[in-house]
């Protein structure tokens, strides 16, 4: 209210002395389009806050956790889709099955855990005659337990040197849990081949609109 009244004292002095010889209806009317402007201004400059601050940058660790959760899904969903009895598949006798896949693919995220935690990783169980529940479950549950861990942390520990799980060498946080998202996406690309070859459309293939 103080704004728009000043500024109609200042419209009115200085529309007076650019146009000295109109009405003062005319006048008027000149100076009510231009508070209404003023108003439309003002209005502006308050809202700008509220909009900068739906701007602001998003959280770099949330990011990191879609993305941990996208991969997750991936895998699980290419886990999901192979029959039971296919499990024990490989193209050809040299590389792994199917379900050797999916396990160190656990194994691997598990290792990256453990690390996190400062704890050395247990022996993986016997995962020749696990079911396709029991891959399933231990796949889901490592991730979900990556999953939470990550997401406990800020941004600014992120940038924190730690030691990798694999060679002698530190990196920042950032970079140790992208370790296994590079996992999951090297033996998801496998693995879609496998399901290829036995006639199966992978997961992400059949999400994708027509």
């Amino acid at each position: 209210m103080w704004f728009l009244m000043q500024a109609e004292r200042v419209a009115w002095s200085g529309l007076v002395s650019i146009f000295p010889n109109q009405g003062e209806a005319n006048m008027k009317s000149v100076t009510n389009a231009f508070l209404v402007f003023c108003g439309v201004v003002a209005a502006g400059a308050i809202a700008a806050p509220s909009v900068s601050a739906q701007g602001t940058s998003p959280s770099v660790v949330k990011e990191l956790v879609a993305s941990w959760q996208r991969a997750a899904t991936d895998i699980v969903d290419i886990a999901e889709a192979m029959p039971e009895e296919k499990y024990g598949y490989k193209p050809t006798p040299e590389i792994s099955t199917f379900r050797d896949q999916l396990v160190h693919v656990a194994g691997v995220a598990q290792r990256f855990i453990d690390t996190a935690k400062g704890t050395k990783s247990e022996p993986g169980q016997p995962h020749k005659a696990m079911t396709k529940a029991e891959v399933i479950a231990l796949v889901k549950q490592t991730f979900q337990t990556g999953q939470e861990m990550l997401g406990s942390l800020t941004d600014a520990q992120l940038l924190e040197q730690v030691k990798f799980p694999f060679g002698d060498r530190m990196v920042t946080r950032f970079t140790f849990w992208l370790g296994p998202l590079y996992q999951v996406r090297n033996h998801h690309g496998q693995l879609v081949v496998y399901l290829r070859m036995n006639g199966i459309v992978p997961p992400t293939t059949a999400r994708r609109p027509a």
